[in-house]
């Protein structure tokens, strides 16, 4: 099952499915009351207003159910069955990624240039924004809410490996929360750039990607693409699992 997954390249996209389109459309509406808000609007809209970030904006159940509409899929018979978190639908605009007037120049090179590639749950802490593995996710599942095909999220092929590896080596048998892991991942995150290969994951309503916890993944600019008032929108389902089975190998 996932070990397929763990010991290829990090990442798998399936092929359309009509259950995944239906619950893609459900969700697509669920969710546009939020994107329309003024007031989560202003909480939500980074990089001059080209991304709404839409932490646990979708209004799913904890099975991942969008009103009526089920969560189905072959994805979901390659990872363990827990419970799904309020989905982050995260919306790319036109132009992304502008410039915010507080963020600095180097970071944002770092968007444009290396599509802000980072592992999900190493969060930075404290006034020189250390990194700690503070949120233990079990795996990531990318779904598109619609055809946009600008701003995919991207991922850098066999990545996994070597970040599982640095970070295993780096925490070992302590409290992940407890270890400054931020040298390691970034020379690690190096080593990535320079061995694995950027590859763009062009999806289509009815597709799922399936991500790996330690997949270096983010997301390209908006480049050529044409205009769309929607935005690209896509949710991300991040179930947590527990410190031990997230530096493990398992799902």
């Amino acid at each position: 099952m996932a070990d397929d997954l763990l010991n290829a390249q990090g990442f798998e996209v399936f092929a359309p499915e009509r259950c995944v389109a239906d619950w893609a459309r459900a969700a697509y509406q669920a969710v546009q009351p939020s994107l329309a808000d003024p007031a989560k609007r202003a909480a939500n809209l980074r990089h001059g207003q080209t991304w709404f970030v839409g932490v646990d904006a979708l209004p799913n159940s904890i099975n991942g159910r969008v009103g009526d509409t089920p969560l189905g899929g072959l994805w979901r018979s390659r990872v363990r069955d827990l419970p799904l978190h309020p989905a982050q639908v995260s919306v790319m605009y036109q132009g992304y990624p502008k410039r915010d007037a507080d963020e600095s120049a180097a970071a944002h090179r770092f968007r444009r240039n290396r599509c802000a590639a980072h592992v999900d749950g190493l969060l930075p802490h404290g006034p020189q924004k250390r990194r700690f593995a503070i949120e233990h996710h079990a795996y990531i599942a990318a779904i598109p809410l619609n055809n946009v095909d600008a701003a995919p999220t991207v991922v850098w092929k066999n990545s996994h490996t070597v970040m599982q590896t640095a970070l295993v080596r780096a925490i070992g048998a302590q409290d992940p929360r407890q270890v400054d892991v931020t040298d390691v991942y970034q020379a690690a995150r190096r080593e990535v750039f320079d061995t694995c290969e950027q590859i763009p994951l062009q999806m289509k309503v009815g597709q799922v990607a399936l991500i790996h916890r330690f997949t270096l993944h983010g997301t390209a600019p908006w480049g050529a693409s044409p205009p769309c008032q929607d935005g690209r929108q896509i949710a991300f389902f991040r179930p947590t699992t527990s410190a031990h089975d997230w530096l493990g190998s398992e799902f």
